[in-house]
């Protein structure tokens, strides 16, 4: 269980170099339902959801881009980093509308 998932970390961190959110997004879901009181796997899964999010603000997508910050949040709620950048992210998307 612990190289499943260490492997799918490694896998993780290299779709997120390579930009590949959407897999990089149902890879971490998968191992979450694998592991849902994993709280690493739990923070893996907010980070990639507002990696996906910041692409979607550079796309003007706003609403879907709310929407996945909100499931980071909702995700990994007591990540105090994560919420400060994901309320910067919420701020920028403001600043565009």
């Amino acid at each position: 269980e612990q190289q499943l998932k260490w492997d799918s970390y490694h896998q993780l961190q290299q779709l997120l170099r390579e930009r590949r959110l959407m897999r990089a997004i149902a890879l971490v879901e998968a191992l979450a339902q694998r592991m849902p009181q994993d709280p690493e796997v739990r923070q893996w899964q907010a980070i990639a959801y507002q990696t996906w999010a910041k692409h979607l603000v550079k796309q003007h997508k706003l609403d879907k881009a709310r929407n996945y910050l909100r499931k980071a949040l909702k995700t990994d709620p007591y990540n105090k980093s994560l919420c400060a950048q994901i309320e910067q992210d919420f701020l920028v998307i403001e600043q565009m509308i």
